[in-house]
């Protein structure tokens, strides 16, 4: 039923610690929509060169740490009812989009991707971890996105001052944004250039993330439009 089923869940025991380490809790089906996604990762990573891990390494640097802001966002997302809509914008190999979109299961997500080779890789992923209807791909440049959304995420994608002006016009009125980040004196950095450059003022509050098995600092950006 499930294509490549045969590597599925071989690392289960990591996914479940690491989730346990989270507070989150996956159903069987979502499991299985996780190990394929994994498993669709592995396949075309040497070909497309999606992301710059393998092994365990892949799974705690990537598909963990995009996991680790869900509890926020879901408390973020309450705010908004069952109607709120997600963007994942620069989502490429479907970082952090694909992997929130099956924890945040009762939520639509929209994968944001202007590469045409991504864009392929993104639309397969979704179909073969059953996620097409509720996930969709939008295959524009961040400045053509006509859309709003109330949650708009990214991870590894271009820096806050280059891009805020851009997200103000889709972020509903009441919306987050919600910026994964590394170091505090980098996000420091960048907001600071955020104040300077961009024409529009941000409320930003700053959440340390823990991602189990990873010794490297994170965080998640909340901003806000002033």
């Amino acid at each position: 039923m499930w294509t490549r089923g045969e590597d599925m869940g071989k690392y289960d025991a990591l996914l479940a610690s690491s989730l346990q380490g989270l507070g989150i809790t996956f159903d069987g089906a979502q499991m299985v929509q996780l190990n394929a996604y994994i498993a669709e990762l592995e396949l075309w990573n040497p070909t497309y060169k999606l992301v710059g891990a393998q092994g365990d390494e892949l799974i705690t640097k990537h598909i963990i740490d995009s996991l680790s802001a869900v509890p926020t966002m879901l408390e973020l997302l309450q705010t908004y009812g069952a109607d709120a809509k997600i963007a994942d914008l620069g989502s490429g190999a479907g970082l952090p989009g694909i992997p929130l979109a099956i924890a945040l299961k009762d939520y639509n997500v929209t994968l944001v991707e202007r590469m045409e080779r991504r864009v392929g890789f993104l639309c397969n992923a979704l179909a073969t971890c059953r996620l097409t209807g509720r996930v969709s791909v939008l295959d524009k440049d961040l400045k053509e996105v006509d859309q709003t959304f109330d949650l708009i995420t990214f991870r590894a994608f271009r820096p806050l001052y280059d891009i805020l002006d851009l997200v103000k016009p889709i972020l509903s009125d009441d919306g987050v944004v919600c910026a994964y980040k590394a170091q505090a004196s980098s996000l420091a950095e960048e907001l600071q250039k955020v104040e300077s450059q961009c024409t529009c003022k941000w409320f930003h509050t700053e959440v340390p993330l823990e991602v189990p098995y990873l010794d490297a600092e994170r965080m998640l950006c909340l901003l806000k439009k002033n």
